[in-house]
């Protein structure tokens, strides 16, 4: 046997043995033309290619039919190589895509309940107003009919919704005169539609070659440091004595929650968390808030969880004994009078405090938010090093606001910056002051 392996025609490729079985087969059924080695190749590179594709598109149809559509692979010489249409409808992904949001892929965080959730939101509203699509067939239009759509849904979309969204949309159409939804809220809303299709790109489920979701107008909505004013002298004057702050109990949310904002720079969320058993506390001897991560809710940003040493001005105005006094009652939260509304404890006393405010005839650039901006600007004059600054008002990543802090800064160091600040009017002045007797009793917020 080894003799007969050895003789010369055992010496052959397996490539070769298969040209001459195509040309065997050809002549067996009375095939007559003529035909050299090199067209045999050609032939079988082809039969081998057309082989494969067969056996790889039939494993998909038995093992994973959702994946493909019957739409062609090869391509003629010189035309592209289509690849195969994902028609899996989108709200098929939406599960697998949470569940990576959270843990984390791609080298990416997780996220938080507060980010994915707003996100899977701004999905299913793109699956209600546009259809379940297969991924494979969303296109640039489509993200643009959703845009359209977006914007002549009511303000109040979210709100007070009354039924189906094609209802919504109808009885919008019928009352010309109503309020639309912002143009900043229909791009926020894109938010998710882009975080989903970032991941089925990576996940390979559709090319990466294009973003149907990028490249859309929102006008008005570009964003800028100086969008929010600061809180000047007389619109501090209109709000502090004012009967709704001034006749506000001072154990209740409206009293409290601009003044430690604008005495510590926090922001609006962080004050409405923190919690007397947890998040008061002496630090190396100095009354401090902490803001930390808890479950249900974390700080905006890693600066986020940070101590800031209570001023003492709020301290001469009885904050650590209504402290004491919450601990007492065994309060969960510093103003149990706030209800989650979403996923935010401020949500409620926002609404209200802009009321009130736009009441008072303060502008529209300056919000609760501009508490945190006067502050930041107040210390911006003082000769505190930015790092210092930036440790207070936890601040992280690039420039201005987002300045890099510096995590070793003491306590001592940190009470220094906040007992810098000084705002431009005399706010005890203005609480001592007589309350005429046609404004008696309490108002909350």
């Amino acid at each position: 046997m080894l003799l007969e392996m050895a003789r010369p025609e055992y010496n052959r490729s397996f490539e070769q043995h298969l040209i001459e079985e195509a040309w065997s087969a050809l002549g067996y059924s009375d095939y007559e033309g003529h035909a050299h080695g090199e067209t045999l190749k050609k032939t079988m590179t082809v039969l081998k290619r057309t082989l494969k594709e067969y056996a790889d598109k039939r494993v998909q149809e038995v093992f994973q039919p959702e994946t493909i559509a019957m739409v062609p692979t090869r391509a003629t010489a010189g035309e592209p190589v289509l690849s195969p249409t994902n028609m899996s409808k989108l709200s098929s992904f939406v599960k697998d895509w949470q569940v990576d949001l959270r843990k984390g892929y791609d080298g990416a965080k997780g996220l938080k309940a507060t980010t994915a959730d707003p996100y899977q939101t701004d999905v299913e509203l793109f699956i209600g107003l546009t259809g379940d699509l297969p991924v494979g067939k969303i296109t640039y239009d489509d993200a643009a009919d959703f845009r359209t759509k977006l914007l002549g849904l009511p303000s109040n979309h979210g709100k007070s919704r009354t039924g189906s969204l094609k209802k919504e949309l109808a009885l919008a159409k019928a009352n010309k005169t109503a309020p639309r939804m912002a143009m900043k809220t229909a791009k926020r809303h894109f938010s998710g539609l882009n975080s989903i299709w970032r991941w089925l790109v990576i996940r390979k489920h559709v090319p990466g070659k294009i973003d149907p979701f990028l490249g859309h107008s929102f006008p008005g909505t570009k964003s800028k440091r100086s969008a929010r004013d600061i809180w000047s002298t007389e619109d501090m004057q209109r709000l502090f004595s004012s009967p709704d702050f001034r006749h506000a109990d001072r154990t209740i949310a409206m009293h409290w929650l601009p003044l430690i904002s604008l005495y510590s720079g926090m922001r609006l969320e962080e004050i409405c968390r923190l919690r007397p058993h947890h998040d008061l506390a002496v630090r190396d001897g100095i009354y401090c808030f902490v803001i930390q991560e808890r479950e249900g809710w974390d700080p905006k940003a890693e600066a986020g969880a940070r101590l800031i040493p209570v001023h003492s001005w709020l301290l001469s105005h009885g904050f650590r004994a209504f402290d004491q006094e919450m601990k007492a009652r065994d309060a969960e939260h510093l103003f149990p009078e706030l209800d989650l509304k979403g996923t935010k404890l401020s949500a409620g006393f926002s609404r209200d405090f802009s009321r009130t405010k736009i009441a008072l005839g303060v502008g529209k650039k300056t919000a609760f938010h501009s508490f945190r901006h006067t502050f930041r600007t107040a210390l911006g004059s003082t000769d505190h090093k930015d790092s210092h600054i930036n440790a207070v008002m936890g601040h992280e990543g690039g420039a201005g606001e987002g300045r890099v802090y510096d995590k070793g800064v003491t306590t001592v160091k940190l009470k220094e910056v906040v007992e810098s600040f000084s705002p431009t009017i005399d706010i005890a002045s203005l609480l001592r002051e007589p309350t005429p007797k046609s404004m008696t009793g309490a108002r909350g917020p």
